[in-house]
């Protein structure tokens, strides 16, 4: 009998954790917080409370080298999954479409939350779109 793959998480999530401190050190903005919000779904739909907790402990480092409001990614990330998911996927049957549309809308409000709310800098939006193709090639190839 063959064991069904599951993909290590947790090593995700510190993998992401120490690129985002040493990039800060960089002056590097390499986010990688679309992957941080997969895993946070998949959290969500599995019920993995640990999972959750490590998550949301990611967001915050994420945050804290970004200089973005603390908690801001989780509040974002409970936004996508508990009000625009359930309406997309109503439209789509896709299953990786949807997740890449998923870390669209995730990358889209984090853009109007940086540029809007926390600074009106217009250099954001080359980052973030650099952010999120490296995102979907690693979702799409590991997740």
């Amino acid at each position: 009998m063959l064991k069904k793959y599951t993909p290590p998480y947790i090593t995700i999530l510190f993998i992401v954790s120490f690129i985002n401190i040493i990039s800060s050190t960089y002056f590097v903005s390499f986010l990688v917080a679309g992957v941080v919000f997969k895993i946070f779904s998949l959290s969500l739909d599995k019920k993995y409370n640990y999972l959750l907790s490590l998550c949301i402990l990611t967001f915050l480092i994420i945050e804290n080298t970004q200089g973005l409001r603390l908690f801001s990614l989780t509040l974002i990330s409970l936004f996508v999954y508990y009000l625009i998911i359930p309406l997309i996927k109503n439209l789509f049957f896709s299953d990786r479409i949807v997740s890449f549309i998923f870390i669209a809308c995730f990358y889209f409000l984090l853009y109007f939350l940086v540029h809007n709310v926390v600074s009106s800098d217009t250099n954001i939006f080359m980052p973030l779109l650099i952010n999120f193709i490296i995102d979907i090639l690693i979702v799409g190839l590991l997740l």
